[in-house]
């Protein structure tokens, strides 16, 4: 693994969301080092076992870890549990939870230097730091999880002090900085920059671009807020008994002058997950069945960690978050619960009108408002401190003005800018949420612990011992007219203020449905039955479609068979699209390679498999429909224009062959669907015919599209690149070049539970370890794990710790 290294492209990748690709030089030396380099380290991660003296522990605490690596803490109090977790945390994954809490702060420029300044600038403006302090704030007002994150966070910090600089983790060295003491501000910044990741949008200014130059009636028709073929989460039979609150809408449409040109910061928009329940009355055990794979950006180390907690009053397992206290997904002796991205609109774009350059007053409800200022110091690796100031209005930082705007946004005058409120702003409790989560017994408890819940919205499945199933679309979502915050919107108008929020007993829920099964994929939760606007960003629902025919055909389900549905590599777009296509497609007899390509997807079973050249072939011709559909209009997708959904370009290809917009502008004749099906699929052979070897192998959709999982410091050698794997976007197995099911988990309900789990990684951060990537040709190959939820720690073998308190 020691191998030459040259420099480093360091960015965040999964958390952080850093565009910049800043290369550093390594210090080689430092890395060779026999006494305090890489081969120093190829032993650091090995186990603590026997037992050893820990000062702030009450009582001993019990740990062991199981052949995964996977560690099972029993304490005797609840407090010792989650300082052992803080401990154990910081012995596996220091590094990770430093870097992505300081790339949350904004604070790379601190590692790397003054290439990471507008990073770290972008960072503080849309109010990282200031949000997370907001979660701290409520989090303090409740004595028990204050004292639990203060517990965790000693835990941490016990092992940091413990380190001498020679056992610092591997990138500390290659990096050349030292870690720090640990905070619990630096938790709150942790799901802060969790909360970005899911529910970051700026194509508010994209849209408010097409509005000024298309018109209200184009969004209508190419952005509709009902989605082609909806399947919603909450079935059709729901029934929405309350009387809903109201939002008074303007009489006419703002339109802003300040909109976005391209789409470079949204690049999380289309990070999704499934999840699903199905009751006993619909499996082979009489047991319910929950399935959960959210998908994320993939990394190493791994977004994910597995853990064991247990006391008198807590037993729960799953994966939580590096950094992070309890357990995110996971299950207990009563329940199990998973999520998906709820997508709601939870961050709307104002527009600022200042009194005068100074910004010190700006203009809302026909007065003049005092501003706020924060100067954020910026501290620079090899450079003079950066201060910027910041304003901040009632409706939150104002991200972009003439001081500060990047390039794909039109030139700001003096006296304005955009401000950005975001529901991460105001204060919130999801410790308090996760808390009371991990030691529900019931669905009231479970539903109870949602109430703190704000940002990002997630809908949490449910299954528990007692054959109830049900999902909640939780979070905190302001009332709107609709499509309010669609648009960037009038800062100077009260009209566009948030001024309530969709009530929790509203938010659609369902409880035991009469189906049997329930199922999310991040499409609409809802239909238009559902007095409340949520959003316009939900995604297509091919993969929610899937989910659901698979799950109406089971009646004696399985463990095995839920699996079977997490790695379907069915691709319904092709399904529904590929059979018209072939109708319209015209192949002169001298195309040899026209023909070829033309057998080869007719034998196509829609399966988007590794092995599958017809993927390959038709993932090229789709993006060239598109492309041949959209740019006379709409132009390069990252120049000009966000570009209408795969499903209205379906919806299109089924109902509408001759719709305006397969005609291209540029030219002199009226072109139709047959036209563009024909110029793209001659495109595509084209394309194809000039990369095939011998065998074609290097088209087959694995080798072909592959995926990456890379360092979060982009360290290549510390990298799994060009992975084999199925799957695409928009598939149930939504595996794709860098994203990808980040957590497989499947349960059932019987006792002793049956549960099966893998993430594409290792419990260990040490890139030198075993444990640090042993799981990822696993997860490729579509493996999972048998995870053990013992009662006590003497039902398994393992190493074993004793920690014991100093007192």
């Amino acid at each position: 693994m020691i191998k030459k290294i040259v420099g480093i492209g360091l960015s965040s990748l999964i958390i952080l969301l850093l565009n910049n690709t800043a290369v550093l030089s390594v210090p080689l030396g430092k890395l060779l080092n026999p006494f305090n380099g890489y081969a120093a380290l190829i032993k650091s991660d090995e186990l603590p076992m026997g037992n050893m003296i820990f000062q702030g522990l009450i009582d001993t605490v019990n740990v062991k870890w199981d052949e995964l690596r996977i560690p099972h803490i029993q304490a005797k109090n609840e407090l010792d549990l989650y300082f052992m977790q803080g401990y154990v945390m910081a012995f596996e994954r220091l590094w990770q939870m430093e870097f992505q809490t300081h790339a949350a702060a904004g604070r790379i420029s601190e590692i790397i230097g003054p290439d990471a300044l507008d990073y770290d600038r972008f960072q503080r403006r849309i109010g990282m730091v200031y949000g997370a302090q907001k979660t701290l704030d409520a989090v303090q007002k409740n004595q028990k999880t204050y004292q639990l994150l203060q517990a965790f966070t000693n835990g941490i910090n016990l092992y940091i002090s413990s380190l001498s600089k020679d056992e610092y983790p591997l990138e500390y060295k290659l990096l050349d900085y030292q870690p720090e003491l640990w905070t619990p501000l630096k938790t709150s910044l942790l799901l802060k920059s969790m909360a970005w990741m899911l529910t970051n949008r700026v194509t508010d200014l994209e849209y408010t671009k097409i509005l000024n130059d298309y018109g209200i009636e184009t969004i209508n028709e190419l952005f509709p807020i009902a989605r082609y073929n909806n399947q919603p989460i909450i079935p059709y039979d729901k029934n929405f008994d309350f009387i809903p609150l109201k939002q008074k809408s303007p009489e006419k449409i703002y339109k802003s002058t300040n909109y976005k040109i391209n789409t470079s910061v949204n690049a999380n928009s289309s990070l999704g997950s499934n999840n699903w329940a199905i009751n006993g009355n619909r499996t082979l055990n009489k047991y319910p069945i929950l399935a959960n794979d959210p998908h994320l950006n993939l990394s190493l180390p791994s977004i994910w960690y597995i853990m064991h907690l247990q006391c008198p009053t807590i037993n729960v397992m799953g994966v939580t978050i590096p950094g992070a206290p309890g357990i995110i997904i996971g299950f207990n002796d009563n329940i199990s619960w998973g999520v998906t991205n709820g997508y709601d609109d939870s961050m709307d774009w104002f527009d600022i009108q200042f009194y005068n350059s100074e910004k010190e007053n700006y203009k809302y409800d026909n007065q003049w408002l005092k501003t706020n200022y924060i100067v954020e110091n910026i501290y620079i690796k090899g450079s003079q401190v950066f201060n910027d100031t910041i304003i901040y209005t009632h409706h939150g930082p104002v991200v972009w003005d003439n001081k500060y705007q990047t390039a794909d946004l039109k030139t700001m005058k003096e006296n304005v800018g955009l401000a950005l409120h975001w529901t991460a702003h105001d204060e919130s409790n999801e410790l308090l949420t996760f808390y009371l989560l991990n030691k529900a017994s019931n669905y009231d408890e479970f539903k109870e612990s949602l109430t703190h819940y704000a940002c990002p919205g997630q809908n949490f499945i449910y299954s528990d011992i007692n054959n109830n199933i049900a999902l909640f679309h939780s979070g905190k979502s302001p009332i709107k007219w609709e499509r309010q915050g669609m648009f960037i919107s009038d800062g100077t108008n009260k009209i566009y203020d948030w001024n309530n929020y969709i009530p929790f007993n509203h938010r659609p829920n369902v409880l035991n449905p009469r189906k049997g099964y329930l199922s999310s994929a991040n499409q609409n939760p809802t239909n238009k039955n559902y007095p409340y606007y949520l959003s316009e960003y939900f995604a297509p629902s091919y993969r929610a479609s899937q989910i659901n025919i698979r799950l109406d055909t089971l009646y004696k389900a399985t463990v095995d068979d839920m699996i079977d549905i997490q790695l379907d590599n069915t691709s319904l777009i092709a399904k529904n699209i590929l059979p018209k296509l072939l109708e319209l497609v015209v192949i002169t007899e001298d195309s040899v390679n026209g023909m070829k390509w033309l057998e080869i997807l007719k034998q196509w079973d829609y399966q988007y498999d590794n092995m599958s050249l017809a993927s390959t072939f038709f993932e090229n011709w789709r993006m060239e429909i598109e492309k041949n559909t959209w740019l006379d209009d709409f132009g390069n997708e990252l120049d000009k224009y966000i570009w209408p959904g795969i499903d209205k370009l379906e919806e299109l290809i089924l109902n509408n062959p001759n719709s305006k917009w397969f005609d291209n502008k540029n030219t002199d004749n009226i072109e139709n669907l047959i036209d563009i099906c024909n110029l793209s699929y001659n495109n595509v052979v084209n394309k194809l015919s000039q990369n095939i070897d011998d065998k074609y192998s290097n088209l087959e959709w694995g080798n072909y599209r592959g995926t990456d999982i890379v360092h979060l410091a982009k360290i290549e050698e510390f990298s799994k690149l060009n992975l084999n794997t199925s799957g695409a976007e928009d598939i149930i197995n939504a595996t794709r070049k860098n994203e990808g099911p980040s957590w497989r988990y499947v349960i059932e309900m019987d006792k002793p539970y049956k549960i099966k789990g893998i993430y594409p990684g290792g419990q260990s951060g040490y890139p030198g370890s075993i444990y640090y990537d042993n799981f990822v040709q696993d997860w490729v190959d579509g493996k999972y794990y048998d995870l053990i939820f013992p009662n006590n720690n003497n039902e398994f073998k393992g190493v074993e710790l004793q920690c014991i308190p100093s007192n």
